[in-house]
């Protein structure tokens, strides 16, 4: 089963907003892309979140959301699939919000590549805020398991690091049940 885990950061201070984009772009990973960003320098990249929260008036509300997307290796043999498969359950965020993606090879959760996304939450188009509601954790886990064909396991790590994990198993929707 693929995980597809959220870690909040809602009360995150500026150290943490700097850990968190360092996090997938600045090491351990084997592949690194960017959105928005400097994805070879986390410290520019930084002050990119930076710069668009406090331009979109959202400097003092959740920095960053920090994302966690686990594969099987049946699904992702091979980092650059795990990198495409992040690519596309993010791709509707990364449109008009600032991330960084970063693959690491690491056994977790019983997965060999694993996706860490660092999310601005702020819409660099309208200033708009990305919420970590129900609306989208379970769209973003429901398109994961749509995205690799696979049943997907939704969890929150939440601010005092106890985790929650969603009753609910995400399943893949049959396309042809979509006309």
């Amino acid at each position: 089963m693929e995980t597809f885990k959220l870690i909040l950061h809602t009360n995150g201070d500026d150290k943490c907003l700097r850990n968190v984009v360092n996090y997938p772009i600045g090491k351990d990973q084997v592949l690194k892309e960017g959105f928005g960003i400097d994805p070879n320098n986390s410290h520019n990249a930084y002050r990119q979140f930076k710069t668009v929260a406090e331009f979109s008036g959202n400097q003092d509300k959740t920095p960053v959301f920090h994302y966690m997307t686990s594969y099987t290796e049946s699904t992702a043999p091979t980092p650059e699939i795990a990198m495409e498969l992040t690519k596309k359950i993010f791709e509707p965020l990364t449109e008009t919000h600032l991330a960084g993606i970063g693959i690491h090879e690491k056994s977790r959760d019983g997965c060999k590549y694993h996706g860490h996304t660092a999310m601005s939450p702020t819409d660099v188009k309208t200033g708009a805020m990305l919420y970590a509601d129900n609306t989208t954790n379970y769209g973003l886990a429901q398109r994961m398991a749509d995205i690799t064909g696979k049943p997907t396991q939704l969890v929150i790590r939440k601010e005092n690091g106890t985790e929650w994990t969603c009753k609910q198993k995400f399943v893949p929707h049959d396309d042809d049940d979509e006309d």
